[in-house]
């Protein structure tokens, strides 16, 4: 008989279906597509996938990004029909890198099981959903998105360590290593944040049990390092050992996460006794340890101003999860002797730990608006919170040609416009990598839609960045209408429920030329 996770495997590869084929839409979504799309056109010299300047020196042109835009290039897919593959990969990269890592810190064969339900649900009393998070929001919308790949990656690379830090082979050893090392060192290209933190449990791994570590196999992990930063400096689209320069820039952006931290993370409270247990027993204990030190740093981004350090939450809350999952397993199971007895406390422990479970999948369950948009009742949508798939933004792309540049203060646009090929003066992200131009396009965009400015600027603000083209919402359109300088060219057309805000509708206008 094959182990419960095999089956729970074949269930989440079953109910993720309807997922891939919809490809539930929200604004990361379409950055990623924007730059799979570059490096389809560009690949030695992409753009920047939001402003269209030169891309090279930004991140977000990682081995992932080129490896989808060779499939692009390869098949003639469009980059959605790529994203989906992409999906479909990372699902199950995620599935057998969690599978492998959780056996590797437990051989119950139901702990794969708990500990999966726990990183779903096991979260706060709202929904979340943000990019890194395995959280079920995070995995529905961002199942084809490159820091769900590097989670997958990073489990899996750690597994391997396990293996060769507790029982190497005898043979092979070395190209395991240095496979360890270049996969390592891709998920470093791919997810900085990711890799940081799975880097920490790697290094508490090797210190744990450092006295036990053979010769050869110290020499196999010096020369896989070695390897690995040779693989990082010879990365030819950007230097990881400079992106960080640009953290600050991200600070502002992640300044949420520091807000309502129960409603994101209260039932992750239930993993505090497990983890000191586990510290009880093994004072070196590479998962405590590792979420302990991830959290001092999550800490520390909230009091210092740099709340980009938010990012190295996922992990913590990951391994927390799977501590609380490995724990249940264990304490629920039947007794199979004397040593293995649970005590009265660890068996209420795993029962109050599983009611948790079941309450996350209410406090999760406004994941359904992002498949069917519009049928989570609005009572419970008050108390848990949902998202709404953006849909798709073609409508631009039928006027405005490919390559374009749009002048727009609009979220939605600024979001959404790269993955058709088409750059807005302001990005909708942050792009430190720009360096001061940045602050100067954030700056020309609210000179343009002040209401102050005059026509003349407005269309010297516009031959700046070489464009005609602005996208406004609702009412805001009327005066650039009535002053005679711009005409109504489209509008983005009704496609049920989605996440516009009070805004209005979409509206595209061009610069009319005298």
């Amino acid at each position: 008989m094959r182990e419960p996770y095999t089956w729970l495997s074949a269930l989440v590869v079953l109910a993720f279906v309807p997922v891939l084929v919809r490809l539930p839409a929200l604004g990361d979504l379409f950055v990623h597509a924007g730059t799979i799309e570059q490096l389809r056109l560009h690949l030695l010299a992409p753009r920047d996938p939001m402003t269209g300047t030169d891309g090279l020196g930004n991140p977000y042109f990682s081995p992932w990004a080129v490896g989808w835009a060779l499939v692009a290039r390869g098949t003639g897919w469009d980059v959605f029909a790529v994203l989906r593959l992409s999906g479909v990969v990372n699902l199950l990269l995620l599935l057998v890198g969690f599978r492998a890592f959780v056996r590797s810190v437990s051989s119950n064969p139901w702990a794969p099981v708990t500990s999966l339900l726990a990183a779903c649900f096991l979260w706060g009393t709202n929904l979340l959903y943000w990019s890194g998070f395995i959280s079920l929001p995070t995995l529905v919308a961002g199942i084809a998105y490159p820091s769900t790949f590097a989670v997958g990656l990073m489990l899996l690379l750690l597994a391997g360590l396990t293996r060769v830090v507790l029982d190497p082979p005898s043979r092979h050893l070395f190209p395991l290593v240095l496979g360890i090392a270049v996969g390592a060192a891709v998920a470093v290209l791919v997810h900085q944040f990711t890799a940081l933190a799975f880097g920490i449990y790697a290094v508490a791994l090797v210190l744990r049990h450092h006295r036990r570590i053979a010769r050869r196999v110290w020499l196999a992990l010096g020369v896989g390092a070695a390897l690995g930063l040779a693989v990082l400096a010879a990365w030819p689209l950007f230097s990881v050992f400079s992106a960080a320069g640009g953290l600050d820039g991200f600070d502002a952006v992640h300044k949420v996460l520091y807000t309502n931290l129960a409603g994101r993370y209260l039932l992750l409270l239930v993993a505090v006794p497990v983890l000191v247990h586990r510290l009880r027993g093994d004072r070196a204990d590479p998962l405590a340890w590792t979420v302990g030190v991830c959290l001092a740093v999550f800490v520390m981004g909230g009091l210092t101003g740099h709340e980009a350090l938010a990012r190295v939450f996922p992990p913590v809350a990951l391994l927390s999860q799977v501590a609380v999952g490995v724990a249940v397993a264990d304490w629920l199971r039947p007794r199979r002797s004397v040593a293995e007895t649970q005590t009265r406390p660890q068996r209420v422990f795993a029962a109050v730990a599983s009611l948790a479970i079941v309450a996350g999948c209410l406090f999760q369950s406004g994941v359904v608006n992002l498949l069917s948009p519009g049928s989570y009742p609005a009572t419970l949508d008050r108390l848990f919170h949902s998202r709404l798939s953006k849909g798709d933004y073609e409508w631009l792309a039928e006027h405005v040609p490919a390559g374009s540049t749009v002048m727009t203060a609009d979220w939605d646009t600024r979001a959404m416009a790269p993955a058709y090929g088409i750059f807005t003066v302001q990005p909708a992200w942050p792009d430190p990598f720009l360096g001061r131009a940045e602050d100067r396009r954030i700056a020309d965009t609210k000179t343009f839609f002040r209401s102050a400015t005059s026509s003349a600027r407005r269309a010297e603000l516009l031959a700046k960045y070489h464009t005609e083209w602005v996208v406004v919402r609702g009412g805001a359109a009327e005066p650039f209408i009535r002053s005679g300088s711009y005409a109504l060219v489209a509008e983005r057309p009704a496609g049920g429920p989605r996440d516009e805000g009070a805004g209005g509708t979409a509206q595209l206008l061009r610069l009319v030329h005298p």
